[in-house]
This record gives structure tokens, C-alpha cells and sequence, in this order.
């Protein structure tokens, strides 16, 4: 069951030429102020390369994290209204008794490798994940890279509380404790991956994770009628720039990867091609399955110490307002399955 699907301030479009689009923006109030929280400039880059940002009728203010786990925390602090947050945050935040937060949108990527990698030290006798028994391993936990670690090495027998060290470290930390040899193996994202110099990789993230990112506001945003009918348009605007950045990928890898991060045009093709491409998706029925799926992978992996039910805290509110969007971009996502053949190790 669907949570929380109260009816949104503008209704959505009933007729095929209705301008969806500018009807949001108009039932913003005048004076109105949204602070998004993101993660490696993910929101606030294409915001203004495609264009999406034009006639937004609120003040943006972009704030960058590093990790879900520090957006959830601004969230529940209230010093953001919205945020991106990967798959995993959410469950495990429930799951320690968090209760106000709600997923409003969803984008997903199965067979992605989530840009997550399992690398070990050059030149060490770690060959295989299967070698990780009794050696240290470093992750940040409450992440994405927590929930594919926990993935990756359950699927070989092993565990964090046992056969394996986990070593419990800030995002930021994991890949300069890795570099100076503190540790024998560590889950970094793909630009820690090129910037330590391309260490061995052991497995990636694809079959451990859906490429599934959520916006995510405070219950309290949603009843606030300024603030959630500013939800509203900036998740407009949000599909639009998602559906931008799948159809010119070598701005957003020069926006981006070169330009933030430091890459060169080639690794960002790289890292591009293994995450894949995004969408959003409805917050129906399979979607509530996908991310139940996920917190009860968690729990089976032990990244989760106690089973939570995901659906209470998805909300489908503003569907027609991504549906709408995507018709308008020309967008099909495709079935939220993960393919068959992408399994971590290979």
C-alpha cells in the first residue's frame, strides 16, 4: 500500500495539450525558497546545462554532501528541504527509528554498477574476494558502497561481523586510508577508483544494487502548501534534466567528470558506461517491491539489523507529474528488472 497520497496543490494534466509545466511553476508562491542537498554536484550541474532551471519561481540554494547518510541528517535537522539519497540510506535510517523522512521521487538503473568498486592493494596476495577472509576492509557505513560491500561479500560466505574486518570510516576517508596501506581492501566510488591510481578491482556493484537514487523530503515539507507545490515543480524539472544528461552525455561527462571531478574525458566515459543510464519511475507497486527488495537484501546481508517495511515511506503524490515529463522528453524507462546476466565478480 502507497503512502500518504494526499492530492498535490496543482491537480495533474487531464487533457494531452494541457501545460503541465507551467501551471507548477505558477501555483508557486511568490518569495518561496527551496535547499536541495546532493551529492557530487549531481543536481545542481545539470540544473543549469539543460536549461531546466529557466523560469523557476523559487529561489534554489544547492548543497553539496558527501554521503547519504550526511543528507538525511540535514534533512531531519531541516536545514534542506529535499535531497538525493541512493538506495540504502533510507532503509537503514528507518531501521534506526527515523520516521519523517518520505521518498517522492525515484530513479533507477538496474544492472548498473552503482559506481561502486571493490578494490584491493597492488601487488597484495588478494586476488579474489574469496581472499578477504580475516583481512580489513574499509567502508562507509549506512551507504550505498555499505550495501554493495555486504552484497558482494555474502554472495562468497563472507560478513562484516566476522570473517571479514570492517573498518567503519567517513566517505571521504575510505579512499586516503586506502592509498596509505591502513587497510587491505576498501569499497570507493569510481573517481576515488582512478584517482588512487586503478587499483586491482575484486567486484563491482552490478547484482548488489538497482542504481536507484531517491528524492527525499520531510513529511512536514508536504504540508507546508509553498514548499510542496515547489516540490512539485522542481521534481518536474528534475526528471527533465535526468532525461537531459541521458541524451548528451559527453556535456555532462565534460560538466562533470573533467570539470568537477578532475577526470579525464576517457575515464568519465568509462565510469558513464558503467553506471548506465537513469530514469524515473513511477512510485507504483513494482517500485515498492524493488525497494523492499532491497531493505530486506540489507538485512539478509546484515547491513540491516532489523526487517523494515518500506512502503509507509514512499509517496506517490507527484506520479503523473514524472509521467507527464517523460512523455514530454520522449522517455520510455524500461522495466525495473535487473538483467539477468549482470552479476558481481565477472
Amino acid at each position: 500500500m502507497m503512502a500518504l497520497c494526499l492530492p498535490i496543490a496543482v491537480p495533474p494534466a487531464k487533457a494531452q495539450g494541457d501545460d503541465l509545466a507551467a501551471r507548477l511553476a505558477a501555483a508557486v508562491p511568490a518569495g518561496t525558497k527551496l535547499v536541495v542537498a546532493e551529492q557530487n554536484d549531481q543536481a545542481s550541474i545539470p540544473w543549469k546545462q539543460s536549461n531546466a532551471s529557466a523560469g523557476a519561481p523559487y529561489a534554489v540554494t544547492f548543497a553539496n554532501f558527501n554521503g547519504g547518510p550526511a543528507v538525511l541528517e540535514a534533512l531531519i535537522a531541516g536545514a534542506v528541504d529535499i535531497g538525493y539519497v541512493g538506495e540504502a540510506p533510507l532503509p537503514i535510517a528507518i531501521a534506526s527509528g527515523v520516521d519523517d523522512l518520505v521518498a517522492i521521487g525515484l530513479m533507477a538503473n538496474p544492472g548498473s554498477s552503482g559506481n561502486y568498486y571493490l578494490v584491493t592493494q597492488p601487488g597484495s596476495e588478494i586476488k579474489t574476494v574469496a581472499d578477504l577472509r580475516g583481512k580489513t576492509v574499509a567502508y562507509p557505513p549506512g551507504t550505498g558502497r555499505h550495501m554493495a560491500l555486504a552484497g558482494i561479500l555474502h554472495q562468497y560466505g563472507l560478513n562484516l561481523d566476522g570473517s571479514v574486518k570492517g573498518v567503519q570510516l567517513a566517505g571521504a576517508e575510505v579512499a586516503p586510508t586506502f592509498s596509505s596501506r591502513g587497510v587491505d581492501a576498501a569499497v570507493v566510488l569510481g573517481q576515488q577508483y582512478f584517482r588512487l591510481g586503478e587499483p586491482p578491482i575484486l567486484a563491482d556493484g552490478r547484482g548488489h544494487n538497482w542504481g536507484l537514487n531517491a528524492l527525499i523530503v520531510r513529511k512536514a515539507v508536504l504540508d507546508d502548501p509553498a514548499k510542496s507545490a515547489a516540490v512539485a515543480d522542481f521534481l518536474r524539472r528534475a526528471v527533465q534534466f535526468l532525461n537531459w544528461q541521458d541524451k548528451n552525455p559527453d556535456d555532462w561527462i565534460k560538466a562533470s567528470y573533467v570539470a568537477k571531478q578532475g577526470l579525464t574525458f576517457s575515464q568519465g566515459k568509462f565510469l558513464l558506461e558503467q553506471e548506465g543510464r537513469s530514469a524515473f519511475y513511477p512510485i507504483d507497486a513494482r517500485a515498492i517491491e524493488v525497494f523492499q527488495q532491497i531493505a530486506d537484501g540489507l538485512r539478509v546481508t546484515g547491513a540491516l539489523k532489523k526487517p523494515v517495511e518500506m512502503a509507509p515511506f514512499l509517496d506517490a503524490r507527484f506520479n503523473e507529474i514524472v509521467a507527464w515529463q517523460n512523455q514530454a522528453d520522449g522517455v520510455t524507462p524500461r522495466p525495473l528488472a535487473q538483467p539477468a546476466a549482470e552479476t558481481a565478480g565477472n
